[in-house]
C-alpha cells in the first residue's frame, strides 16, 4: 500500500463528512441510506473519472521514462551494472518474498535443539 491509498482514504472520508448534517437527528435507517447514497456517488464519480486518471497516469509514466531514463543508463554505466543484472536482482527479491516468513526445517530443529540445551543446563 502506498502513500497514495491513504491519501484516497483520507479524501473520501473528508467527503463524505458533507453526510453528516444530514444524518445527525435522522433515524438509523435513514442514517444508512444516506451514507450508503453517498458511497454509491462516490463510486459512480469514480468510475467515471477512470479514463481520465488512467490516461494522466500513462502520461506521467511516459514523462518519468523520457526524462529519468538517461539519468537510470548513466548510473549503470558508472557502477558498471548491465540490464542482466537488474533481472537476476528481480527474480531473487522475487525469490526472497517468496520465501518470507517461511524458516528452513533446519533451522526450526536447531533453534529448538539450542533452546532444550538451554533448558538443561538450567536445570543442573
Amino acid at each position: 500500500m502506498g502513500l497514495e491509498d491513504l491519501e484516497t482514504m483520507e479524501r473520501i472520508f473528508s467527503a463524505s463528512n458533507q453526510v453528516a448534517p444530514l444524518t445527525r437527528y435522522a433515524s438509523a435507517y435513514n442514517r444508512r441510506v444516506y451514507v450508503d447514497m453517498f458511497f454509491k456517488n462516490w463510486d459512480d464519480e469514480k468510475y467515471l473519472n477512470l479514463g481520465t486518471m488512467l490516461y494522466n497516469n500513462y502520461v506521467q509514466a511516459l514523462k518519468i521514462i523520457r526524462t529519468e531514463g538517461s539519468a537510470l543508463a548513466d548510473t549503470k554505466a558508472s557502477l558498471g551494472i548491465g540490464d542482466g543484472d537488474l533481472e537476476k536482482w528481480t527474480d531473487e527479491q522475487e525469490k526472497y518474498f517468496e520465501t518470507l516468513g517461511k524458516e528452513p526445517e533446519y533451522d526450526i530443529h536447531a533453534v529448538t535443539y539450542v533452546e532444550l540445551l538451554q533448558k538443561l543446563r538450567d536445570i543442573k
